[in-house]
């Protein structure tokens, strides 16, 4: 007996569409939000403000043409502290360069397949 392999044009569609790859990339993606979460950096261990980076931390789960795919999106009210300036770090106006923190870029590469 011999079996062979016969792939369909469009096979990819109706699985990247599917129910079970829009589980699996909302899994992943709130694995990400909720690492970024974590490690975001905070003013204070004890008060808990309404600008914090962590709460404005949310992740999305969309279907487009290619199929589903997930978004960590950060900060999307303007009044709240800078995740980008945290992030890439940033010079205060005596011209001091301050690191940055690098949360994000960490939250993904903890979740990366090698």
């Amino acid at each position: 007996m011999v079996f062979k392999l016969v792939l369909h044009r469009g096979w990819e569609h109706a699985i990247f569409s599917s129910t079970q790859t829009r589980d699996a990339v909302a899994l992943h993606t709130a694995q990400i939000a909720a690492d970024a979460i974590k490690s975001a950096p905070r003013r204070s261990a004890t008060k808990n403000n309404w600008n914090q980076i962590k709460k404005h931390i949310e992740a999305h789960v969309e279907l487009d043409a290619q199929g589903w795919h997930g978004n960590v999106t950060i900060e999307e009210n303007h009044r709240v502290r800078h995740a980008m300036l945290q992030e890439r770090g940033w010079r205060d106006p005596k011209g001091r360069r301050h690191p940055g923190r690098r949360y994000l870029k960490g939250a993904l590469l903890r979740a990366r397949v090698d």
